[in-house]
C-alpha cells in the first residue's frame, strides 16, 4: 500500500510537472470519455433504472405479437381486455390503457392534449396513488356512470393555476360534463406524455368501442412468467376458436413493463450508439497511448537512471500506470461536467418532441452512471497507458540507456503505427455510420410526397363522439370548416381528410373481391388508405392522371368509390385498365364494403418518408364515419401566420373542439424524422470528435516520426535529394499505414452502418457517395498531417539536421 501511495504521489508531480502535455492528454481522454458518459446515462434512463412504482419487477406488458414481423408487443380491444382478466384473475391484477388526445373546453379557449381511457384499477396495478382526491373506482366504469376524469400536476398547474378546490370541480371534457376527482403526483405520466385520464367502461355490460387497449399486469407473489404466458397461450387459442380471422397469425405476448416505454428498434439503436461511442472512447486511448509513447521515448534516461538504482520492472510499470490511471481521473472528472451539459440539452429536447419520452423517464448523472464512468475511466488507463508502460520496461531492459535511435524506429516505432492503422480504422468505420445518418436525414428532408409542400399549413381535430355520433353530423362540420376556409381572403384552397401525406394515414390490405380470400398465414400486401374531400387533389397539389376524383356524386348513401395512385395500378392492376375495378379493403373482413375504382393520380406518400413504399387508395370522406381528421390550407403568403385565423374560424363554428398540431409542412416533416434527427445530431457529433481525434492522432505520430528521422532527411538532402523525393518517401510510409486502416474500416464501417438503417427504417443504408466522402475527409488529413511537419523539417539547414539527437 505505502508503494502505491509512493507511487501516486511521484505521478502527480510528473503530471505537474508537465501541464502542457498533461492537458493534452487530459483533453484527449475527456473526448473520448465525455461521449460514453452521455450514452451510459441515456441506457441507464431508458433501459437500466427501474421504473418509479411500486415493486416494478412485478410489472408486465401483455398483449398480442405478430408471428411474422417485428417483436413489438400490440395493444387489443375492450373485449379482449375484459375476458384477459377473467383468464389472469387468480394469478395477477390486470389494467389497461388506451392512448388518446382529448378535447378541454372549460375555459375560455379550448385546447387539445394528450389523454388517456384507463381501466379503474391501472393506478393501483402501477402503485401509484393520487396527490390530491381519490382514484378512480369500480363504480365510475360502469356504463351510463358519471364522467370522471383524474389530472397531472402539470395540467393542474399550467391550466387551473394550481386551484386547491379543483377536486369535484366539472370541466367540458370531449364535450362533456366531467367530473375532477384527483391529481396526479408531480411529473407523473403514463403510458407516455399524458395529461389527463378518464375512466373507460370495462364491463361485460358496455358496449363496445373501437379503442385499443395496452394492457398492464402485476403478477401475484406465487405467479411466475412461465405460468402467465401458458394462460395467456390459452386465452388466445380460445379466442381463436371464436375469431379465426382476427387472430390469425398473432400469437399472446408478455415482456416487463419497461419495454413497453422503450420499443425494440430504440433499444437496439442505443446499443448501437453505445458501441458507437465506445469507438471514439478507442480513438482517445489510442491517441493517449501514443502521446504516453513518444512521452516515454523523451524521458529515457530517466527510467535508465531508476533502473541503475534498483527500481524493478514491475515498480517501473506500476509507476506509468500510476499516471495513466491519474490521468483518467482528472479526464473523468471533466468528462462528467462535460456530459451533464449534453444530458441536459438532449432532455430538453426531448421533453419538447411531441411524441417523447414519458416525463417519469429521467436522464442523469446517478449513482450508477458515476459508478460505470469510474469503471470506464479504470479501463481507460489500462488501455492508454499498459502498453507504454509494458513497452518502456522492455526498452529500458533491452538498453534504452544505450541511445534510443533504433528504439525510436523499432519497437516503438512498430507500435506507434499500429495504434496509427487503428485509429484510421476506428475514423473510418465512424465516419461511414455518420455519413449513413446524415445523408439518411438529407434525404428525409428532400424526398417527394407527391405533393406541393410550399405555403401549406397543416393541423387536426377530433370530433367528441357524443356531439358528432354519425357521419352524418361530422360531413356537415367537415363541410361547415372547409366552406369557411375557401371563403378566407388568405387561402388558395383547403382539404380535410384522414390522411396526412408523410405522416398520417390508414393501413389495411386491398385485393380483389373476386379473389380466394382464404389467405391461412400468408402475409397479404400493405396498402395505406385515406378518406379525403373532394379539394384534396387541389389543396395538395396533385394532378389527377385518369378518370376523375370525387364530387357530388359519391355520396353517403351511394356505391363507394375510391381513387388509387400508380403504385397500387402497378401492384393490382398493371395487365388491365384500373378504372371500374373492384376491390376490399381488408379481406380478413366478410363485412368489409367493395369499392370502385374511379380515378387515378401519381404515386403518393401517406406513409413516413422512411417506411417502404406502398400502394395508396382514398376514398371519400362524406362517407365516413371519421372522427379524426387533418386539415391542409394552402395559402397565399405565410402558412403559419394563417394559424391564428385557422383557430378563430374553428372557435366560431364550434367552440368545444380545438384545432391542435398546427404547423408549415417543414415542420410536419421535422416532427416525423424527429427520433432520427436526435440520433443523426449525436452521431455527428460523435463523428467530429473522432475524426479531430483522428486527424490530431495522425499529425501527432507524423511530426513525431519526422522529427526522429531529422538526422536521415539531413543525410539525404546533403546528398543531394531534392524536396520533393524527400516528401514522396515520407507520404510512401505514411500511405501504407493509411491504406491499412482504411481497408479495415471499409470492412468494419459498411456493416456497422447497415445495421444502423436496419434498426432506423428512414435511414437508407450507405451508398459510394457516403464511403467515398469517409475516404476523402481521412485521405486529406492524413495528407495535412504529412505535410505540415515534413515541410518545417524541409525548412531546416541539413547540417543542423545532421547534429540532430
Amino acid at each position: 500500500m505505502n508503494i502505491c501511495w509512493t507511487e501516486l504521489k511521484h505521478a502527480a508531480r510528473g503530471i505537474a510537472t508537465r501541464p502542457a502535455f498533461s492537458a493534452l492528454v487530459i483533453g484527449v481522454l475527456t473526448a473520448g470519455l465525455t461521449c460514453v458518459i452521455f450514452m451510459l446515462a441515456m441506457i441507464n434512463g431508458f433501459l437500466l433504472r427501474p421504473l418509479p412504482f411500486a415493486a416494478p419487477e412485478q410489472l408486465l406488458h401483455a398483449g398480442v405479437r405478430n408471428i411474422s414481423g417485428d417483436e413489438n408487443i400490440n395493444p387489443v380491444n375492450n373485449t379482449d381486455l375484459i375476458e384477459m382478466r377473467r383468464y389472469l384473475a387468480s394469478s395477477a391484477e390486470i389494467g389497461g390503457v388506451a392512448r388518446s388526445t382529448i378535447n378541454l373546453s372549460d375555459q375560455d379557449r379550448p385546447q387539445r392534449v394528450n389523454g388517456a381511457f384507463v381501466s379503474t384499477n391501472l393506478f393501483h396495478v402501477l402503485g401509484i396513488a393520487p396527490l390530491l382526491g381519490r382514484d378512480f373506482s369500480g363504480d365510475d366504469e360502469r356504463e351510463g356512470a358519471a364522467a370522471t376524469a383524474m389530472l397531472s400536476y402539470e395540467l393542474w398547474q399550467s391550466r387551473y393555476g394550481g386551484d386547491p378546490q379543483i377536486i369535484g370541480r366539472q370541466v367540458r371534457v370531449n364535450a362533456q360534463p366531467t367530473t375532477v376527482i384527483g391529481v396526479m403526483p408531480q411529473n407523473f405520466s403514463y403510458p407516455s406524455r399524458e395529461v389527463i385520464w378518464l375512466a373507460a367502461a370495462l364491463t361485460d355490460a358496455a358496449k363496445s368501442d373501437d379503442r385499443a387497449y395496452w394492457v398492464i399486469l402485476r403478477r401475484h407473489a406465487d405467479a411466475t412468467d412461465v405460468a402467465l404466458s401458458a394462460t395467456l397461450d390459452n386465452w388466445l387459442a380460445q379466442a381463436a376458436q371464436r375469431e379465426p380471422e382476427r387472430f390469425r397469425g398473432l400469437r399472446a405476448g408478455i415482456e416487463p413493463l419497461a419495454y413497453m416505454a422503450v420499443e425494440r428498434s430504440m433499444r437496439a439503436m442505443l446499443r448501437l450508439m453505445l458501441g458507437s461511442v465506445f469507438v471514439v472512447l478507442l480513438l482517445a486511448c489510442a491517441n493517449a497511448a501514443n502521446l504516453l509513447l513518444t512521452r516515454t521515448l523523451s524521458r529515457r534516461q530517466e527510467f535508465a537512471l531508476r533502473v541503475a538504482l534498483g527500481a524493478t520492472r514491475k515498480r517501473l510499470i506500476g509507476h506509468l500506470l500510476a499516471e495513466s490511471l491519474l490521468l483518467s481521473l482528472l479526464a473523468t472528472v471533466a468528462a462528467l461536467l462535460l456530459a451533464q451539459i449534453g444530458i441536459g440539452w438532449q432532455q430538453r429536447m426531448l421533453r419538447a418532441a411531441d411524441f417523447g419520452p414519458p416525463l417519469w423517464l429521467r436522464f442523469d448523472l446517478d449513482s450508477t452512471v458515476v459508478l460505470l464512468a469510474l469503471g470506464a475511466a479504470l479501463l481507460t488507463a489500462l488501455a492508454s497507458g499498459l502498453l507504454p508502460a509494458l513497452r518502456a520496461a522492455a526498452a529500458v531492459a533491452s538498453g534504452l540507456r544505450e541511445g534510443g535511435r533504433n528504439v525510436a524506429g523499432g519497437s516503438f516505432g512498430r507500435i506507434s503505427r499500429m495504434l496509427v492503422i487503428g485509429e484510421v480504422a476506428l475514423s473510418c468505420a465512424l465516419l461511414i455510420s455518420v455519413g449513413t445518418m446524415l445523408r439518411g436525414i438529407v434525404s428525409i428532408d428532400h424526398i417527394d410526397l407527391g405533393i406541393d409542400t410550399g405555403h401549406l399549413l397543416s393541423a387536426r381535430i377530433v370530433l367528441p363522439e357524443n356531439t358528432y355520433p354519425n357521419a352524418a353530423a361530422q360531413w356537415q362540420l367537415y363541410d361547415k370548416l372547409a366552406e369557411h376556409l375557401r371563403a378566407d381572403a388568405g387561402v388558395i384552397d383547403s382539404s380535410l381528410g384522414t390522411a396526412l401525406p408523410g405522416t398520417w394515414f390508414n393501413e389495411s390490405h386491398a385485393v380483389l373481391p373476386a379473389e380466394n380470400t382464404i389467405f391461412g398465414d400468408s402475409v397479404l400486401a400493405q396498402t395505406s388508405y385515406g378518406a379525403v374531400d373532394d379539394h384534396f387533389l387541389a389543396a395538395y397539389g396533385i394532378a389527377l392522371q385518369e378518370g376523375r376524383f370525387f364530387d357530388s356524386r359519391d355520396r353517403a348513401d351511394g356505391d363507394r368509390t375510391a381513387v388509387v395512385d400508380r403504385r397500387f395500378v402497378e401492384r393490382f392492376s398493371s395487365d388491365q385498365p384500373i378504372l371500374g375495378r373492384r376491390f376490399r379493403l381488408d379481406p380478413r373482413d366478410p363485412n368489409a364494403a367493395a369499392v370502385t375504382v374511379v380515378g387515378v393520380i401519381g404515386a403518393l406518400k401517406l406513409y413516413a418518408p422512411g417506411d417502404q413504399p406502398q400502394p395508396t387508395l382514398l376514398i371519400p370522406l362524406r362517407q365516413g364515419p371519421f372522427r379524426v381528421a387533418s386539415i391542409a390550407v394552402r395559402t397565399r403568403g405565410d402558412a403559419l401566420a394563417f394559424a391564428p385565423r385557422l383557430d378563430e374560424i374553428m372557435r366560431t363554428i364550434d367552440p368545444d373542439t380545438p384545432v391542435y398540431w398546427t404547423r408549415d409542412y417543414a415542420a410536419v416533416m421535422r416532427s416525423v424524422s424527429f427520433g432520427e434527427r436526435i440520433v443523426a445530431q449525436s452521431f455527428g457529433i460523435f463523428g467530429a470528435i473522432a475524426l479531430v481525434l483522428a486527424g490530431a492522432g495522425l499529425y501527432g505520430v507524423m511530426a513525431f516520426s519526422v522529427d526522429q528521422r531529422m538526422r536521415e532527411i539531413g543525410v539525404r538532402r546533403a546528398l543531394g535529394a531534392s524536396s520533393p523525393s524527400v516528401l514522396r518517401n515520407l507520404f510512401g510510409r505514411s500511405f501504407v499505414q493509411l491504406g491499412v486502416g482504411l481497408a479495415i474500416g471499409l470492412a468494419g464501417g459498411i456493416p456497422f452502418a447497415h445495421l444502423l438503417s436496419e434498426s432506423l427504417h428512414s435511414i437508407p443504408a450507405s451508398d459510394a457517395t457516403v464511403v467515398s466522402s469517409a475516404l476523402g475527409i481521412l485521405i486529406l488529413a492524413a495528407v495535412l498531417a504529412v505535410t505540415i511537419p515534413a515541410r518545417r523539417a524541409l525548412r531546416v539547414d541539413p547540417m543542423i539536421a545532421l547534429r540532430h539527437d
